[in-house]
């Protein structure tokens, strides 16, 4: 039975945005859901799993959307091929954010969004996204304890540098982060 996000936040409110030069890039959601598998990843020097099953994950709705500028004549699209996250850590921590690669894809295709930029544009070598349209997949990474804030960093090539975007967690996902409710 795929997991289903319980939303956190209004979802049709950016709860983080920005654009480094023709790529507007929005975050939508904060949603929570407890993972069925753990990470398998461990801190250096230990056995004991960062991310067992039932920690918190924190689902995400990243959309992007070209932004035409003059320099760029009759252009309609932007090349946003070669799209990652990478750099993408929560607040405070020091370790990268952790993907969850067992239950986020089962959560996007229940929120009937691909997963991750490369399910956006599968098995295509040039991505690129039309201007004044949005195009939107998911992500889901486990919920450390004790944070309020993700610096999510979408990294596209042709920008030049990365946009990394401070998402101020919902309510919600803080409360469960904090172990304070649910």
């Amino acid at each position: 039975m795929p997991v289903a996000p319980t939303p956190t936040a209004d979802p049709a409110k950016p709860i983080a945005d920005g654009i480094v030069d023709t790529v507007w890039v929005q975050v939508f959601g904060g949603a929570t859901f407890k993972s069925k598998h753990g990470c398998k990843c461990t801190l250096p020097h230990t056995s004991a799993e960062l991310f067992p099953a039932g920690t918190p994950v924190l689902f995400l709705k990243v959309t992007m959307t070209g932004e035409w500028k003059p320099s760029q004549g009759n252009r309609t699209t932007q090349d946003v091929t070669g799209t990652t996250l990478k750099g993408t850590q929560f607040d405070g921590r020091p370790e990268p954010a952790v993907l969850d690669i067992a239950d986020g894809p089962a959560a996007a295709r229940a929120a009937g969004l691909p997963w991750l930029p490369t399910g956006l544009f599968h098995g295509q070598s040039d991505w690129t996204i039309p201007n004044n349209e949005d195009r939107s997949f998911a992500v889901a990474y486990y919920l450390p304890s004790g944070v309020d804030r993700l610096q999510l960093t979408v990294s596209v090539p042709a920008e030049g540098q990365p946009n990394v975007l401070f998402v101020t967690l919902p309510a919600a996902a803080v409360r469960v982060s904090t172990g304070s409710g649910e």
